[in-house]
């Protein structure tokens, strides 16, 4: 399998160069391009429990999928693209809500992102790739609110970011 290829970028999103998945996540890494995407189906949230094999967090709860966008990319592109990869599913043009820099180390290794919140419905049909999740589940807004609140150390440091400005912005209203 070839090489990821990640973009690298200052905290204001700006392309500073490439480097590969492996050494954007080696030690305290290196600031990549990333997006975190809510996907909704009736009102209800998709969540992912991310597989035990993952590097970072496995079996922690997460958005309804995340990635990085490669060189010559979009983030909607780069959406779309893994949609299909991690859900089987189709998606149209998602809503950027919000972005937001992080660093959260685990063990050798870390997140160390620009990251954008993208936001949006879809028709709820997914063929769940066992390699990237375990588990799924659907959930209301108030769940995952009160869930959050009683068991945080269940969700990825960039789930707890994304919901967090996902509640502050407009876009929220249309899901409480």
């Amino acid at each position: 399998m070839p090489q990821e290829i990640l973009i690298l970028v200052d905290d204001d999103d700006n392309e500073i160069g490439t480097d590969t998945r492996e050494n954007c996540h080696a030690g305290k890494g290196k600031r990549h391009r990333a997006y975190t995407a809510l996907m909704f189906h009736k009102g209800k949230l998709l969540l992912q429990q991310r597989s035990g094999k993952k590097l970072l967090w496995p079996g922690a709860w997460d958005v309804s999928f995340t990635s990085h966008v490669y060189p010559g990319e979009t983030y909607q592109q780069a959406a779309a693209r893994r949609a299909a990869q991690e859900l089987g599913a189709n998606i149209g043009m998602l809503e950027d809500v919000q972005s937001f820099v992080y660093f959260a180390p685990q063990g050798d290794n870390a997140e160390n992102e620009f990251c954008r919140v993208l936001v949006g419905d879809f028709d709820g049909k997914i063929t769940p790739n066992r390699e990237e999740m375990m588990n799924v589940r659907w959930a209301n807004v108030k769940d995952v609110v009160s869930d959050l609140k009683a068991h945080p150390d269940a969700y990825t440091p960039w789930f707890k970011l994304s919901f967090e400005g996902f509640l502050k912005s407009p876009t929220a209203r249309r899901y409480a």
